[in-house]
C-alpha cells in the first residue's frame, strides 16, 4: 500500500535550482490548510506559509534555510477552549539524494548535524518538509494565555491527611 498523498506538496526539481542557489516562497490554499489541520489535530490552519533558501553544494545535495509562518487555532488543555496562535518557525533541513532506507542503514548519529531528509527521482517535496517541520514546532500541551489550571486543596480530616492510614493500622476501620 503506497503511502497518502501530501496535504501540502511543493516538489522541487533538483537539476532547476540555480547554482547560486534560490528563495523560494510557498503558501498553502485553504484546502490544503484544512487538510494539514485534520493531520496536525488542529482547530484550523488559517495561513501557513514559508520563505525558504535552496542552496546547491554538489552530489546533488540542497540545503534549505528559511522561515515558517502559521497562524492557526488549538485547543487549550485546560480549558478545552479554542484559541488562536501565530507561530514562527525556523527550517534548517539538508536534502539528500537517497531513499528513506538507506538513511535507516546509517547507523551513525551526530546530534549536531543538520537534519537530513533523503529524496529519490531527483525531485523533494519542499511542502512536505514545511509541514513536518511545522509539526515539530507545535506546542503539545498548548494552553490558551491567561488558563490557569485550579487544583483544590486536598481535604484533610480533622486528624491530618494520613489520620485513615493510622486508623486502619490499628485495625479501627
Amino acid at each position: 500500500m503506497s503511502p497518502p498523498e501530501p496535504e501540502f506538496s511543493r516538489m522541487v526539481q533538483v537539476s532547476r535550482l540555480r547554482a547560486a542557489g534560490e528563495t523560494i516562497d510557498i503558501a498553502a490554499s485553504p484546502a490544503e490548510r484544512a487538510g494539514v489541520a485534520v493531520r496536525l489535530g488542529l482547530a484550523a490552519v488559517d495561513a501557513l506559509t514559508a520563505s525558504v533558501r535552496l542552496t546547491p553544494i554538489g552530489a546533488g545535495v540542497v540545503t534549505a534555510e528559511g522561515t515558517i509562518r502559521a497562524r492557526l487555532t488549538q485547543t487549550c488543555v485546560v480549558s478545552l477552549d479554542p484559541f488562536e496562535q501565530e507561530l514562527e518557525a525556523p527550517l534548517r533541513l539538508v536534502f539528500r539524494p537517497g531513499s528513506a532506507a538507506d538513511r535507516a542503514a546509517d547507523q551513525t548519529v551526530d546530534p549536531e548535524a543538520e537534519d537530513e531528509t533523503p529524496y529519490e527521482g531527483g525531485r523533494f517535496d519542499l511542502g512536505e518538509a514545511v509541514v513536518e517541520t511545522l509539526a515539530l514546532a507545535l506546542d503539545p500541551w498548548p494552553r490558551r494565555p491567561g488558563a490557569l489550571l485550579e487544583v483544590p486543596p486536598p481535604e484533610a480530616g480533622p486528624d491530618g491527611p494520613f489520620a485513615g492510614l493510622a486508623r486502619r493500622s490499628r485495625g479501627l476501620t
